[in-house]
């Protein structure tokens, strides 16, 4: 699978998905194959558009359970193959992508929508030149690259649908909460009683 695959999965070109990519690819290199059912598991250490091109290029999903999500906020991510300990994690090095104060200042003015036109097409040019730039860099100035131990998760399991019995809607038996003596959802449990 090429970057167009990851792109097409993501919606645009960005420093983020050039990342996922770089380290996909290096996790498809490293196993040989594409996860068709759950044997290729990664697990992700960020919520950013890198992990997109590890669903889109690895087949690693939340819906097969072969990708977990951990909420650390790191460019991490670790593969193994089921029924063996021996795992790859790939790191992005901190230093590997230098600040680029310019880039940031226009990032923002984007997002608050007081971004020029000028400054939108400048920004964009910058982001595509990172991204570039990423797919291009030798993999030992961008990553730190190593095998680990880790002990895979279990297979995903199927668990039976309870209804909520306040709201009515259905939910996976073990994320059921009892409350004023009544099972329900962890929206329901959460919400302040009216």
């Amino acid at each position: 699978m090429d970057f167009n695959t990851a792109v097409q999965f993501h919606g645009h070109v960005c420093p983020g998905l050039s990342i996922g990519y770089r380290v996909a690819t290096l996790a498809a290199n490293h196993f040989k194959d594409r996860s068709k059912d759950e044997e290729l598991v990664a697990i992700v250490e960020n919520r950013s558009c890198a992990v997109d091109a590890i669903q889109a290029i690895n087949g690693c999903t939340c819906g097969k359970g072969n990708l977990i999500f951990k909420d650390h906020g790191k460019h991490v991510y670790t593969y193994f193959k089921r029924g063996d300990n021996k795992a790859l994690r790939i790191s992005l090095k901190p230093d590997a992508l230098p600040t680029d104060e310019k880039h940031t200042e226009l990032f923002a003015k984007l997002r608050a929508g007081t971004a020029s036109p000028e400054e939108a097409k400048e920004f964009r040019a910058s982001h595509d030149a990172k991204s570039q730039r990423i797919l291009e860099m030798p993999e030992e100035e961008l990553f730190w690259i190593r095998e680990v131990e880790a002990e895979p998760p279990e297979k995903a399991i199927i668990y039976p649908t309870l209804v909520c019995s306040k709201c009515g809607e259905g939910f996976m038996e073990p994320m059921g909460r009892v409350k004023n003596g009544k099972i329900v959802c962890i929206p329901c449990f959460e919400a302040k009683d009216e």
